[in-house]
């Protein structure tokens, strides 16, 4: 465990994290047919949003974020730019914005995602889309700059303020445009508004 960017943060390779992700996933869908792929799809992509609101939220409200990134952010579109910076540092793969429309929508592409990596050494080449964990963080980001308080001040972590973030009806959610497990050269996001 490392205490860094105001948060608990854990070393937990990508590799494990979906092999057990898509066992769970394939357990349910083998008991439960396509309902339990379902319910395992939405948990996985929740796990996602989990992530994003405490350890994206965390670095946003981080001293190293206050001192290094902070200065030389002007609009909230530049918290966008300014987190898939920090996020390209964790080994996720390589995250980049294609499109941004201020409060409306996000476009993200990700080479080398770590869940397609996995996907395709333990599965082969995929049916649909498999990037549960990046449906979820991508939403994360636009969910806590436009929905949340915290290119303005401190946000709290809890229970009320998660679902403030992802529960409202301005929620911003993700569809898997492109995904490499299937075949693309690279996983691309689009991110709007509900």
């Amino acid at each position: 465990m490392i205490e860094a960017f105001g948060v608990l943060l854990t070393r937990m390779y990508g590799n494990y994290y979906t092999l057990i992700s898509y066992r769970f996933l394939e357990l349910f869908k083998n008991y439960a047919g396509p309902e339990g792929e379902s319910i395992v799809s939405h948990l996985l992509t929740e796990a996602g949003h989990v992530c994003a609101f405490n350890t994206f939220g965390g670095i946003m409200q981080s001293n190293e974020w206050n001192g290094l990134i902070r200065p030389m952010i002007k609009t909230k579109e530049d918290w966008v730019y300014g987190i898939v910076a920090v996020i390209n540092a964790l080994g996720w793969g390589i995250w980049e914005v294609v499109e941004l429309v201020p409060n409306e929508k996000l476009v993200l592409k990700i080479t080398g995602s770590y869940e397609s990596n996995m996907y395709l050494k333990a599965y082969g080449v995929s049916e649909q889309p498999i990037s549960y964990f990046a449906l979820g963080g991508t939403a994360g980001i636009m969910n806590l700059i436009y929905n949340t308080e915290i290119t303005e001040s401190v946000i709290s972590f809890d229970e009320e303020q998660y679902d403030k973030t992802f529960k409202t009806v301005n929620t911003f959610t993700t569809k898997q445009i492109k995904c490499r497990a299937m075949g693309d050269d690279y996983d691309l996001f689009e991110i709007t508004s509900k």
